[in-house]
């Protein structure tokens, strides 16, 4: 009989959710559970996945569902706090619900350094500090072994100032340059007086440069694979095959097919690109207890 041990992560938001779940998915071979009789009892049986809707009376606010991913040995939870000022209430909420302090093999915490020089060592020891339940390391990145592991990775490397975007924003520049390069083009040519008032906020944030290029990078990949899938309809002349596409995208289906469309092209950046991810990786891998 296979015992399964039980991981649990609060991200700041699903953008990070998405960056861990790759890592988990194609380096640790952890399925992405979509369908909730494939997931296992020990989240289903908990208050982790609420049974009321709409949460809190508002109909408008996506349910707080973490993102599940697990194989044979092990089953992680990474939930999204929707912002970094709720990182602690979320994670307090949980363990206060699921007695993750003494089932799980590892807790940990995702945030962002930001901008400003030393915030990010600012942050990981305010949140240390605010931790009441469990015992943190005392540096970022590092994992203090014990029952549970837990560690706080501070993105984007645990040691530079930036975010989740400076990572991908990396990545971008090892596997697509001209289109990273074309992304800062456009962006840097962007009139900010001409924005409206809340969009010229967010631009000049520290990380909204960053933010807005990976945002187009990431639109202009999208509209590769809809031009794949209309390509491969096409050719078999079905637009019924197209939809099918369409929504086999949306469920993520489609990406390994994608994926091979572009493959030679990732695979000769694939150690550059491995190099970046690394740091994060290796959280993962000692936090979970990983082979």
């Amino acid at each position: 009989m296979v015992i399964v041990k039980y991981g649990y992560l609060v991200v700041e938001g699903p953008h990070d959710i998405e960056f861990v779940g790759r890592l988990l998915k194609e380096v640790h071979k952890l399925k992405r559970i979509v369908k909730i009789d494939k997931l296992n009892s020990y989240w289903t049986d908990s208050p982790i996945i609420p049974k009321i809707f709409p949460p809190n009376g508002d109909l408008m606010k996506r349910m707080p569902v973490p993102a599940f991913f697990q194989n044979d040995g092990l089953s992680v939870a990474v939930h999204s706090a929707t912002g970094d000022s709720q990182i602690i209430t979320t994670l307090e909420g949980t363990l206060s619900n699921i007695n993750l302090s003494e089932d799980a093999v590892g807790i940990g915490i995702v945030i962002d350094a930001d901008y400003e020089k030393g915030e990010g060592i600012g942050r990981f020891n305010s949140i240390k500090q605010d931790v009441e339940e469990l015992e943190m390391p005392d540096k970022p990145g590092e994992i203090l072994k014990g029952h549970p592991n837990t560690g706080i990775f501070v993105f984007p490397d645990n040691i530079n100032d930036g975010t989740l975007e400076t990572v991908l924003l990396k990545c971008a520049k090892a596997i697509y340059p001209k289109l990273r390069q074309g992304a800062e083009t456009f962006i840097n040519g962007v009139d900010i007086d001409s924005l409206a008032s809340k969009d010229k906020q967010d631009f000049k944030k520290p990380s909204g440069r960053d933010k807005a290029t990976t945002g187009c990078i990431g639109d202009v990949t999208l509209a590769l694979a809809l031009y794949l899938a209309l390509a491969l309809a096409l050719a078999s002349c079905s637009f019924s095959c197209f939809l099918l596409f369409i929504e086999r995208m949306r469920q993520d289906k489609v990406k390994s097919k994608i994926k091979s469309k572009i493959k030679s092209k990732i695979k000769s950046k694939s150690k550059i690109k491995s190099k970046i991810m690394n740091a994060m990786n290796q959280f993962l891998k000692k936090l979970f207890d990983l082979p």
